[in-house]
């Protein structure tokens, strides 16, 4: 009596871990599909930050503002000072290379110690033959092309996207079509094998209906492969 009390125990026991461990796995699948699902959405935000295409045109808007603020800059006035200071010690030496002799002192000819310059000139471009403004209107143009580039390279991989992500969803709806297809002409067979064991069919009929599911398998096949592409060309974008 005692060993059936451990017995059921054991055997509650048992059943309490499976159930913890069904529904940890259970729970960890739940959390795997969770994680890979992958709205719309996040499909044209992934691709507006990461496709080729829409990066370039950036990097271009980027180029082309450089340029225009290099080609602007060389027309604007350009203002260059240098200075300059002198120290000079008379107990070292003077201008005339004489070094010193102890005891004596020697001032340099000037008569001064110190010496201060300073220099500010301005520049600008007054006429080029009308090169730096064609340059700067060519640069300018090329700036905004750049803007309007970069806008139709995002509509361009927007609608792509758009287009790719429903090709996905149809690919797959097809594939669960075929599959339900495979699964009826299965039943079927499997029926006309029963009534063919019962002597209610001929043989013919079991024929049929394997010929039947031998044709729809490739049906199948077709639809996973386009599904597998699809998804990749999306990938891609």
């Amino acid at each position: 009596m005692r060993m059936n009390c451990i017995n059921r125990i054991v055997l509650c026991a048992i059943l309490v871990l499976a159930m913890n461990v069904n529904a940890g796995e259970t729970t960890g699948e739940a959390r795997v599909l969770a994680a890979r699902r992958f709205t719309l959405e996040q499909a044209i935000i992934t691709a507006l930050q990461q496709n080729p295409n829409i990066l370039i045109a950036r990097q271009e808007i980027e180029r082309t503002k450089g340029l225009f603020i290099q080609l602007r800059a060389a027309a604007m006035p350009q203002v260059n000072g240098t200075a300059q200071f002198q120290d000079l010690d008379p107990h070292i030496t003077n201008f005339s290379g004489v070094t010193e002799q102890v005891g004596t002192s020697f001032t340099n000819q000037f008569g001064t110690e110190r010496t201060y310059t300073l220099q500010i000139a301005a520049n600008q471009v007054i006429f080029s033959g009308g090169r730096v403004p064609g340059q700067i209107s060519s640069a300018s143009f090329q700036r905004d092309s750049s803007y309007y580039g970069f806008r139709n390279a995002v509509d361009q991989v927007v609608a792509t996207v758009r287009q790719q992500f429903y090709l996905v969803l149809l690919d797959r709806a097809l594939i669960g079509v075929q599959e339900e297809s495979v699964r009826l002409l299965q039943s079927q067979l499997t029926d006309q094998q029963n009534r063919f064991e019962a002597g209610t069919v001929p043989r013919f009929n079991v024929l049929q209906a394997q010929v039947a599911l031998s044709n729809q398998l490739p049906q199948l096949i077709t639809p996973r492969n386009h599904y597998t592409i699809s998804q990749l060309h999306l990938a891609k974008t």
